[in-house]
């Protein structure tokens, strides 16, 4: 970590060599501190602020050594003994690289600066570090770049033109103290770096004298003649700019500045530091001049906001040669500026027709900034702007961390929401990896709330839920989720291969690839008698053996029999219930339940029914997807039958004993005969009526076959 030492000067009373006035009173353990005091022992604040506040008269200096660069605040103060006319100053020292111009200018309204005078208790300072003094300074500089827009372009041309006349020698500029350091922040932008001395500054002055002066020093008014010789140039900004090459040039400088800011300058300013007036007439040279006016050789990102300056970009041909330029502008742009350019930029609007490249650069953009969390507000504007399905991928990809996303962080859901909401295509979650740090219940959440909206999606997550691995609490979250019946619906909008998919990665990971008969039993009871065929057709797939495959092919088969008419819906409270626990009594039809008598065992099928046991209610399936009967219809819906070589070999049928009620019309015990006691009619299929009918063909038959021989005899 980088550190920045402070000092602080105060006044002190007469020490034990008999000295007395400003110097050091609290340092940060500075090795250099009798450097320093020696440097900054003649350092005075300026006398015509004594009324104002603290912030209004305080000077701002910064200052730069061989090893040493330093920036100092200095505030008139009155000392705790009433001596008047002291000077408060703070001071941060540091590498030269490290305290620059622009960091200097940036704390000018820094919180941490000291503003009253030490009681005699203050003890040691403490380092400070330099990344924290940046952030802090960067809102200080476009403060002051905002206020520089407000100084009148004259006097800004006049510091200037002076300026770019003898870029080397040092001025003094006579200007009101509020437009100092906006001025310092404007000629900064505008001349750029100067060969031989950094750009230093004193803010507020009353005198441009002394040993070792910044290189620009602001003095409120004129200083009165003296005998010294000053070998500063004064710059006066009150007065016209002269009549030169020069000063027309520093008026387009400013001219460009106001209009463009200081990026534009950077685009145009010569690649070398300037020396000398021959480089400035080089420079001058080497701008391009449209009507009077220096043209930015490369677009801005206003051209997206204003079609004349588009059009003129486009005249000089550089919005081709310039979009390159623009990547990582357009990201920095406020949220709303981005919104109203998508606006602008719509498909089918004609600049954007003309210009695909341009709009394609400024789509991708928006992108990236709606990934990089951007508000609610852009990445609408952003989906609306239909960005391609490429370019949302290609940034995602980038935004995602190495170890993968982790749904259970808000910033890593709220990431991939964003991406499929712009168009994130599905495919691009068929990454290894991509969510293995995502635990499994965030993964089940996430399905449960956006299958709806982006089902391929939700799809994909719930693979890499199967490819995590069995975990001991899958199974119990996703029980608790209603085993995700009405997501997996949505998912599928009826391919039965893909909810049978789903429902196979759901398996997979809450039981592993192998189902064994305990957890087919569990499955089978918390899904009911009408849970989508795709669970218990991916339940059968993974089934470990017979035993697991017994539960699962019994309620396969009454499902069979209840779409085909030969058992009753299910009525009553349970009708109206969801997903239940399953009873432990099948339904198989007729008036009297069949109960089993003892567990199946792997070679048998169906239990030995149970004639006098009472029918007990089922639970309803969800109307969702369990595809109920409508009402007032004769038959429930077609499904997809199961398999029935696949069901298990029956018991051998025993000869009915014939009891009350009908054997076909489920009023009563029905038991199928045994094969010997069949009798013809049986054999041959025909009923009562049938053969009734049967019967009255073969007469009428007979008697039209009468009349034809009686009347041929005839």
């Amino acid at each position: 970590m980088t550190t920045v030492d402070q000092i602080l000067f105060g006044w002190a009373e007469r020490d034990h060599e008999g000295n007395a006035g400003v110097r050091p009173v609290a340092h940060s353990g500075l090795r250099t501190i009798d450097r320093w005091a020696k440097r900054l022992q003649y350092v005075w604040a300026t006398q015509d602020g004594q009324g104002d506040q603290p912030e209004a008269a305080a000077s701002l200096v910064h200052l730069v050594f061989e090893d040493e660069a330093a920036v100092l605040r200095k505030l008139p103060s009155r000392n705790p003994h009433g001596r008047g006319g002291a000077t408060l100053t703070h001071v941060l020292v540091g590498d030269p690289h490290a305290i620059d111009t622009r960091l200097a200018l940036g704390l000018h309204d820094w919180p941490g600066w000291q503003d009253r005078e030490p009681d005699g208790t203050c003890g040691p300072l403490a380092p400070l570090d330099l990344a924290g003094l940046e952030q802090a300074a960067r809102p200080g500089l476009a403060a002051l770049r905002e206020e520089a827009a407000g100084i009148p372009a004259d006097q800004l041309t006049t510091l200037v033109a002076r300026v770019l006349a003898d870029p080397a020698e040092d001025f003094s500029v006579i200007a009101r103290p509020q437009l100092a350091l906006p001025m310092m922040t404007a000629l900064l932008d505008i001349v750029g770096p100067v060969a031989g001395r950094p750009w230093t500054f004193a803010g507020r002055e009353s005198t441009d004298k002394g040993s070792h002066q910044p290189r620009v020093v602001f003095l409120a008014a004129r200083p009165p003649q003296s005998m010294y010789i000053n070998q500063r140039l004064r710059v006066d900004v009150g007065d016209p700019p002269p009549a030169s090459e020069t000063a027309r040039f520093a008026a387009q400088l400013v001219e460009l500045y106001r209009a463009a800011g200081h990026p534009a300058l950077e685009r145009i300013r010569p690649h070398r530091p300037l020396t000398d007036a021959v480089d400035v007439a080089g420079w001058q040279r080497s701008v391009p001049i449209v009507d009077g006016r220096i043209a930015d050789p490369r677009p801005g990102p206003d051209v997206f906001l204003d079609d004349a300056l588009l059009e003129q970009a486009a005249a000089r041909g550089a919005l081709v040669s310039g979009q390159a330029d623009l990547v990582g502008e357009l990201r920095r742009q406020p949220a709303d500026w981005l919104a109203a350019a998508l606006r602008r930029w719509r498909p089918l609007e004609q600049r954007a027709v003309r210009r695909r490249a341009l709009r394609d650069l400024l789509v991708s953009e928006a992108v990236e900034a709606a990934l990089a969390d951007g508000p609610d507000a852009l990445v609408h504007a952003t989906a609306d702007a239909e960005p391609p399905a490429a370019t949302v991928a290609a940034a995602f990809l980038r935004h995602v961390p190495d170890e993968g996303l982790d749904l259970s962080r808000a910033a890593h859901r709220r990431l991939l929401v964003v991406a499929l909401h712009l168009g994130l295509p599905a495919g691009a979650l068929d990454h290894g990896g991509l969510l293995a740090a995502s635990p499994p219940d965030e993964l089940l959440d996430f399905v449960a709330r956006h299958a709806e909206y982006f089902p391929d999606a939700a799809h994909l997550v719930l693979r890499h839920l199967a490819d995590a691995g069995q975990s001991p609490d899958t199974a119990r979250l996703w029980y608790g989720h209603g085993l995700l019946l009405g997501p997996v619906d949505r998912i599928a909008a009826g391919d039965r291969a893909k909810e049978t998919d789903c429902f196979r990665q759901l398996l997979i990971a809450a039981h592993g690839p192998a189902v064994d008969r305990t957890a087919a039993r569990e499955l089978v009871e918390r899904a009911g008698v009408r849970a989508p065929l795709g669970l218990y057709a991916a339940a059968l797939e993974l089934a470990a053996d017979d035993a697991a495959q017994q539960p699962i092919r019994y309620e396969l088969s009454e499902q069979f029999l209840r779409d085909h008419g030969y058992a009753g819906p299910v009525t009553g409270s349970a009708a109206a219930s969801a997903y239940g626990t399953r009873p432990h009594a099948p339904v198989t039809g007729g008036s009297a339940a069949h109960t089993p008598t003892a567990a199946p065992a792997a070679s048998t099928a169906r239990p030995v029914p149970a004639p006098d046991q009472p029918r007990p209610a089922h639970p309803h399936p969800h109307a969702e997807w369990a595809h109920p009967v409508s009402a007032g219809a004769g038959r429930p819906a077609q499904r997809v039958d199961p398999d029935p070589a696949r069901w298990d070999t029956s018991v051998p049928p025993q000869r009915p004993a014939h009891g009350p009620g009908d054997p076909y019309s489920g009023s009563g015990p029905r038991t199928p005969p045994d094969d010997g006691g069949r009798r013809g009619l049986d054999r041959l299929g025909l009923d009562g009526v049938s053969l009734f009918f049967l019967s009255a063909l073969v007469l009428i038959l007979v008697g039209a076959l009468g009349y034809v021989v009686l009347n041929s005899m005839l």
